[in-house]
């Protein structure tokens, strides 16, 4: 992906204001900047060094998540899921093939889903952050998932796209289907 934009069309307040929950989408595919710019708002890489800061607080500087990406119409990336790697903001394939439908059956048949041309799966590993901070390490996680779901409504808003939180599935379904890492835990899907 290229370089993200630091300065964008939308002042913060205005993308505030207008951030809705949106369950239809354009027939047209995501540009790679488009879907590059998203990856990194929602857990990018802020600051260099040795912490690594990202966009989203995490307690310890810990990041237990991990954001895959279910793309089934994205300009010049094949169908398939990739889990990003914010530390050279770029992808990796984890599995061939379109998988939206399969992602919105999971979803509780929430077939309006399938529309979308991504869907990110916010993923985390609860034993990360629990060898640091026990059974809390659990409630943790929930917070950074819910920072990074705000930036990825913030961020969407800013490019004129639209996104929601979905976070009825069945899990172990989707870990399967997504062939997740056994100490991977799905929070939620935004399509």
């Amino acid at each position: 992906f290229p370089e993200p934009m630091m300065e964008g069309p939308l002042s913060v307040e205005t993308a505030l204001a207008n951030r809705r929950s949106v369950r239809e989408y354009a027939d047209e595919p995501l540009t790679p900047d488009s879907l590059g710019q998203l990856l990194w708002a929602v857990y990018g890489v802020s600051e260099e060094g040795p912490w690594n800061r990202r966009t989203v607080p995490s307690h310890a500087a810990i990041y237990p998540m991990d954001v895959y990406v279910v793309a089934g119409s994205v300009e010049g990336l094949e169908p398939g899921v990739y889990r990003y790697d914010a530390l050279s903001h770029s992808l990796e394939e984890v599995q061939e093939g379109d998988l939206r439908a399969g992602v919105a059956e999971v979803c509780l048949e929430q077939d309006w889903m399938e529309a979308a041309p991504v869907m990110l799966v916010l993923a985390a590993s609860f034993e990360r952050i629990q060898q640091k901070f026990g059974e809390r390490g659990v409630a943790y996680a929930f917070f950074e998932a819910g920072h990074m779901s705000q930036s990825c409504y913030l961020q969407a808003e800013s490019l004129g796209l639209g996104t929601t939180c979905v976070g009825g599935f069945r899990e172990e379904e989707l870990i399967d289907l997504l062939d997740l890492p056994p100490d991977h835990h799905p929070m939620l899907v935004m399509p």
